[in-house]
């Protein structure tokens, strides 16, 4: 039981493929709430995830995972995204023919995990989805592809498993009246399937859906990047890959704030209340320019980012000493 995303964002210039998942795995009478269920394939430019049951999905993936590590045409990168689809059919199909014992319809075995697969295709210069599926008649995995109609403003798609409840028509109900509500019903998609996937997964009364969310993204250069989250508010706890973290043991990851969806910036104040030549030196400019009006500016860059934060754990932890100094010293007058 899950419920997974994918869909296409762009935002003014920016278009890139998003994978996300609630972290909830059930079987053998069991529920686990940080299960992985989001993979980067080892060639990084396509991405996985599935629904259903976690002893049928996690032998294919981690089977398909093996199988690109140790083949040529993979390695370097040879092939598309598109031969990546079609490996993975020909090898979740030949996996499930190998099932035996059956202890019910094999069909029902064979066919209770799904999945959703898609990457950057350099070779058609477009983001691809695939929704792949057994079918029973055929005996086979086939994949129905989402992004190949080009009369479509917006691609996504929810699929999923909860218990008593339609969880897909749930979603997409949900998913409707959002963008009806905010006036987006034939925009273009920001983060707006990411708010129903947090809203669904912290709705008590849906059974198979639970846990922190994990998120992944495609970029047009034909690499991946996963992403952490405060969970289950912007005062929770990082979690990564449906684990939750210390402060201090976080992956080296960006994070979202769940309750606007934009990246949290953990090490770095928002706004200085006080910028002065006493606590920052020689780098006084360097942080003016950075929190004009002290405010953090818009659009601050990655090596801006790392500088500043170089320079305020300087001064916190000088801060630290100075302090421990003082509270010996007085210990000391004290004894």
């Amino acid at each position: 039981m899950t419920l997974c995303v994918a869909w296409i964002r762009q935002v003014e210039d920016t278009e890139e493929l998003v994978f996300a998942t609630d972290s909830c795995l059930t079987g053998a009478g069991e529920k686990w709430d940080n299960g992985v269920k989001l993979f980067e394939l080892p060639n990084r430019d396509g991405l996985i995830c599935f629904t259903g049951t976690t002893s049928r999905a996690y032998p294919l993936i981690l089977n398909l995972i093996s199988s690109i590590n140790h083949d040529e045409q993979f390695k370097k990168n040879f092939a598309s995204v598109v031969d990546l689809k079609d490996h993975i059919l020909d090898l979740f199909s030949d996996l499930i023919k190998s099932i035996t014992d059956f202890v019910e319809d094999k069909h029902t075995i064979r066919g209770e995990a799904r999945f959703l697969f898609g990457g950057w295709d350099w070779k058609a210069s477009q983001f691809r989805i695939w929704y792949v599926l057994y079918n029973s008649d055929k005996e086979c995995f086939e994949a129905s592809e989402l992004t190949d109609d080009s009369q479509k403003t917006n691609f996504y798609v929810f699929i999923g498993e909860a218990k008593d409840i339609d969880i897909e028509e749930e979603a997409q109900t949900r998913f409707t009246n959002l963008l009806i509500k905010e006036n987006k019903l034939h925009n273009k998609l920001n983060m707006e399937p990411l708010k129903i996937l947090r809203e669904v997964s912290l709705d008590s009364d849906i059974q198979g859906v639970s846990g922190s969310l994990q998120i992944a993204k495609v970029h047009k250069s034909n690499q991946s990047e996963f992403f952490g989250i405060f969970w289950p508010s912007s005062k929770g706890k990082p979690h990564f890959q449906g684990r939750k973290y210390k402060l201090t043991e976080k992956p080296s990851v960006q994070y979202f704030d769940p309750d606007t969806f934009e990246i949290l910036e953990l090490d770095i104040p928002s706004k200085l209340n006080s910028i002065e030549q006493d606590a920052f030196g020689e780098d006084l400019e360097f942080v003016k320019s950075c929190y004009p009006k002290g405010i953090l500016k818009e659009g601050i860059t990655d090596r801006e980012k790392h500088k500043l934060k170089v320079i305020i754990k300087e001064l916190t932890y000088a801060d630290f000493l100075a302090k421990e100094t003082l509270d010996n010293n007085e210990n000391s007058e004290e004894g």
